[in-house]
């Protein structure tokens, strides 16, 4: 249920990555420009003492953009002074911040590897932070945009009849909308919601355990729809584990031989928190701090069912 390995990144985010070669190098730039995430290079030199100095600012600030890239290349490396030389570095340190270019498609151009937008030289902590500040990526969210016009008023209409809490005629409104952009993992994602609040409000069609069930199986085959689509996107994981866990609800289990209730609610709970670990990874803000605050609760059921 994780993302696939192809689009797992090559190296941790969060820390400074020392780069050893032109080919991790080249591997990790391409990876970036492929999903749209920034880049930001520290060119330093052990002998340097203004390196030394700026580093734990670097590290720090690395911490806090989880999906940017923070790389550092030694100068002086055999193995890494070509790319030094490839961008001119003349002064230690020299930071450099690469990017995609805007309106490029990562997918449609595999070599890409983005382009120099900002440059700073020496240990200057304040340009450092605002640099960072100014060009970080974030967690990635997908087009919004649909192919045609009809799609797009279909989904306006789904997204009010939801607020009014009319969740029937906003499934069908998604569904008209899925019908004209059936690429769209949001739009599987609104669908999801919105058949998991029907669920919950027990009318309109979903009057019966029956009928709820039924509504789960289609909760189900969206959620898994929009993390295919979109496995990059926290909140298409977040709607998964929404259907996982109404998949292992009480009610869903009756119909569940007795002896087996306790292994299928076991499976489901854990789908769900791998789901769940999957959108906290992907995620930042307050969806970051939804999905960490249901996942804390599905961990503890997990911990407080019955041991064999």
């Amino acid at each position: 249920m994780a993302p696939s390995a192809q689009s797992e990144a090559p190296a941790a985010l969060g820390v400074p990555i020392e780069v050893s070669s032109v080919s991790e190098w080249n591997t990790i730039l391409r990876f970036a420009y492929t999903n749209n995430q920034t880049v930001i290079v520290d060119f330093h030199a052990e002998w340097c003492q203004p390196c030394k100095a700026i580093a734990p600012v670097y590290t720090n600030l690395a911490s806090q953009q989880p999906f940017t890239y923070f790389l550092r290349v030694d100068v002086d490396g055999n193995r890494t002074r070509p790319i030094a030389a490839k961008y001119s570095i003349s002064a230690m340190p020299t930071f450099i911040v690469i990017k995609r270019p805007p309106g490029e498609d990562g997918s449609a151009n595999e070599t890409g590897k983005g382009v120099v937008v900002d440059r700073l030289q020496g240990a200057d902590f304040q340009g450092l932070t605002r640099i960072t500040n100014t060009h970080a990526s974030h967690a990635y969210t997908p087009p919004s945009n649909l192919k045609t016009r009809e799609a797009e008023k279909a989904k306006d209409l789904g997204n009010d009849l939801f607020k009014k809490r009319q969740y029937a005629p906003a499934v069908d409104a998604y569904s008209k909308a899925i019908e004209l952009s059936p690429d769209s993992g949001m739009l599987y994602a609104n669908r999801a919601l919105a058949y998991y609040k029907w669920i919950q409000s027990k009318r309109d069609g979903a009057d019966t355990p029956e009928a709820r069930n039924a509504l789960r199986v289609k909760q189900m085959e969206d959620g898994v729809k929009v993390t295919n689509l979109e496995e990059r996107w926290g909140k298409g994981w977040v709607r998964l584990a929404e259907a996982m866990l109404e998949a292992g609800s009480e009610e869903s289990q009756e119909s569940v031989a007795v002896d087996l209730r306790s292994e299928g609610r076991k499976v489901t709970l854990d789908a769900a928190e791998e789901a769940l670990t999957n959108a906290v990874n992907l995620t930042e803000g307050k969806t970051k701090a939804e999905a960490q605050s249901l996942l804390d609760t599905v961990q503890k059921a997990i911990a407080d069912l019955p041991s064999k």
